[in-house]
């Protein structure tokens, strides 16, 4: 095999496996993007990439003895409990025995922020507090007992209006999403940020770091279109 040959393979193996891995690349793994900068129950523009979700804030959970609790059904398939006590919040899916009947018990998750902390089966103000870039933060979850995947949990409060996340829990303004699944939109967001890596537009990246991560995709391109070109063409 010729080193042109060899480069076409090369390049041919290169764009196809970088166009994979790309295509695979969960929406919500390119980041939070998003500081909500206005009061509203639920920013759309921070939960992108789920195919359901339930939203909910203190006003939402009813006391029962000295804990706070707020149950949601049929999210991702499962019924759900999210509990508030000793400004710690717990969440976990109902186990049905039979599919219906349920004693109590539930699969807890836990809660491990974009940075890679994991927050065990407790997640507290003062976590969030220190978790959040300005107000917001994308926690995945997983259950504690096996480790699968539940979903993603999102806390996010107006840092215009409340100091930290107490003080926006206490006057209802600490907003909470579970997400799960993955929205139909994945496909174009995944071909809008390819379309954008090759015209050197990629959000939020300096044009140098654009740069650099597009010189060998398009090397790959060019070389793979001269060598057909050449090949198609003879004496040339």
């Amino acid at each position: 095999m010729s080193s042109e040959q060899r480069g076409f393979v090369f390049g041919v193996t290169f764009i196809v496996v970088f166009a994979t891995l790309l295509s695979t690349i969960p929406v919500g793994l390119q980041g939070q993007g998003n500081s909500p900068d206005m009061v509203i129950p639920v920013d759309p523009k921070i939960i992108s990439g789920f195919s359901d979700t339930a939203d909910y804030q203190k006003s939402d959970f009813i006391p029962v003895g000295s804990l706070l609790v707020y149950e949601y059904n049929a999210l991702g398939g499962r019924n759900w409990k999210c509990e508030f006590a000793t400004l710690q919040f717990s969440l976990g899916a109902k186990i049905l025995y039979g599919g219906f009947l349920w004693l109590g018990t539930v699969d807890s998750v836990k809660f491990v922020s974009s940075e890679g902390i994991d927050r065990e089966d407790r997640l507290s103000l003062a976590e969030i507090e220190e978790d959040s870039i300005d107000g917001v933060m994308r926690y995945t979850l997983t259950y504690y007992a096996n480790g699968a995947s539940a979903g993603g949990f999102v806390t996010y409060w107006n840092t215009t209006t409340y100091d930290n996340s107490t003080h926006a829990w206490d006057n209802n303004g600490l907003f909470l999403v579970h997400g799960v699944g993955f929205s139909a939109s994945a496909t174009s967001d995944i071909g809008s940020l390819l379309v954008s890596l090759l015209f050197l537009q990629l959000p939020e990246v300096p044009l140098l770091i654009n740069i650099l991560l597009v010189v060998p995709i398009w090397a790959s391109i060019i070389f793979v279109l001269w060598f057909i070109i050449k090949e198609m063409i003879p004496f040339v």
